[in-house]
């Protein structure tokens, strides 16, 4: 044992299976699901806190850009999270 086994547990708890993506692709690719997430990117990820912004704002905001792009890159289908996300 290596010290490091506990980690391919977690690679493999980060993987959605197919049928979960199917889910958020059904859900996010309608009318009201891309108004949805049009309003997510453009709250969470267009806007920017000031210099004055205490360190917990700042936590709190990038915890909510991490769930914005997860949510986003689940709707669109993609599974590796790259340079895939980028295609229209």
């Amino acid at each position: 044992m290596s010290g490091w086994d506990w980690f391919e547990g977690l690679a493999a708890a980060d993987e959605t299976d197919e049928a979960d993506r199917v889910h958020w692709q059904q859900c996010f690719g309608t009318s009201a699901g891309q108004k949805v997430l049009a309003e997510l990117e453009r709250s969470i990820l267009r806007t920017a806190l000031g210099p004055q912004s205490p360190d917990r704002a700042i936590w709190m905001r990038e915890g909510q850009r991490a769930l914005v792009l997860q949510m986003a890159r689940l709707a669109r289908g993609s599974v590796d999270g790259g340079a895939a996300d980028n295609k229209g």
